[in-house]
């Protein structure tokens, strides 16, 4: 059994590393983090493991969705601004609410 869980954590230690670099990311930035409670998720068996694998993923991958949401705002507003105007309030939301960088849907312990 110890060899069992050393070797789950060397298969999520990298995960874990990237979601608490997104983290520290997103607070940088004052963008708003999306629940990630996957790290309290138990991982006695094989299954609870997978889940919480594939838990993280989700949560990484919404984190990086919402920095990239970030960058593309930011890039938008340069652009404007580079060509004397700002953005409207309009172009603003057109920005963040781009079908590609969506990440705030219902992840599935959000939607109870």
């Amino acid at each position: 059994m110890a060899g069992r869980g050393s070797t789950s954590r060397v298969w999520i230690l990298p995960r874990v590393e990237e979601q608490e670099g997104l983290v520290a990311d997103l607070r940088n930035m004052r963008v708003r983090i999306p629940h990630h409670r996957s790290l309290e998720m138990p991982r006695t068996n094989k299954h609870e493991y997978e889940v919480a694998v594939a838990r993280i993923k989700e949560e990484n991958n919404r984190m990086l969705m919402r920095r990239s949401r970030y960058f593309m705002l930011q890039l938008a507003i340069e652009m404007a601004e580079a060509n004397g105007r700002e953005l409207t309030e309009n172009e603003q939301n057109n920005a963040l609410n781009n079908e590609k960088y969506l990440s705030d849907y219902a992840m599935s312990d959000e939607d109870m």
